[in-house]
């Protein structure tokens, strides 16, 4: 019971003291209550949560029970598809890199039409 009296005591002193009404209005200005943090803090945080998660990340792919488990259930990621989309059994154009230089002799539009 002293306990909870002290408790008491103390959340009234820090508290402290109740300001009178005065009839005035005051706005409440929130930029007070808030705590923003700095760049520093701010990129020490994502830098601690990249970590955990990377570590997190390389703990789960070691582990031999995910492994086994994508083994058993034939888990792949998807790779490039060999053929273009569509009904064309042509390969994918964008497999080979020579595909990707401009064309030097490319038309071009006329600019007076002839009779």
């Amino acid at each position: 019971m002293t306990r909870w009296f002290i408790a008491a005591a103390l959340v009234a002193l820090a508290a402290g003291p109740v300001a009178a009404d005065d009839g005035r209005f005051v706005p409440i200005d929130t930029n007070k209550l808030v705590v923003r943090p700095s760049r520093a803090v701010a990129n020490v945080a994502a830098g601690t949560i990249n970590l955990v998660g990377d570590a997190a990340a390389s703990q789960v792919k070691n582990d031999g029970f995910i492994k086994t488990f994508n083994n058993l259930f034939g888990y792949t990621r998807p790779g490039p598809s060999p053929i273009q989309p569509g009904p064309s059994a042509l390969p994918n154009p964008l497999r080979f890199p020579s595909t990707r230089y401009p064309n030097y002799n490319t038309p071009v539009m006329p600019t007076v039409m002839r009779r």
